[in-house]
């Protein structure tokens, strides 16, 4: 299989909260809005992209696209050349931090954020894995 791209969803009732703090404390840019479907993407890679709807949408077809998220079960990561100064960046405009910076004993150097959702986003310092 040749796919091009993994794009993700979120189904909430938060869609205007979800909205801002992707926005706020992650850069993300508005791409496509509507009153129940928003599109964010990255402002530097366009094709990536992270979609929020809001449930029960009678134009959505399959019910498992209708079900808002339940609080569990997913997590984004977000990466990043220069982990310590996005960290002090964020933490200086109080972002809603819920793990410290930190370096793990297998190497990741990351801190976490949960968005309005219950969903744990965990930015995370690139590094080369071959």
């Amino acid at each position: 299989m040749k796919f091009q791209n993994i794009q993700t969803g979120i189904i909430t009732d938060q869609i205007n909260e979800t909205k801002e703090f992707y926005q706020t404390w992650l850069g993300l840019e508005v791409k496509f809005e509507t009153d129940w479907f928003v599109l964010l993407c990255l402002p530097n890679r366009k094709e990536i992209e992270v979609a929020i709807m809001a449930p029960n949408q009678p134009q959505v077809r399959k019910p498992y696209f209708q079900k808002p998220y339940q609080k569990s079960g997913i997590w984004f990561i977000f990466e990043t050349k220069d982990i310590q100064n996005l960290y002090l960046d964020m933490k200086r405009k109080n972002a809603p931090i819920d793990l410290e910076l930190i370096e793990e004993e297998w190497g990741d150097v990351h801190f976490t954020l949960i968005d309005p959702n219950g969903i744990g986003i965990d930015i995370v310092q690139e590094r080369n894995l071959s």
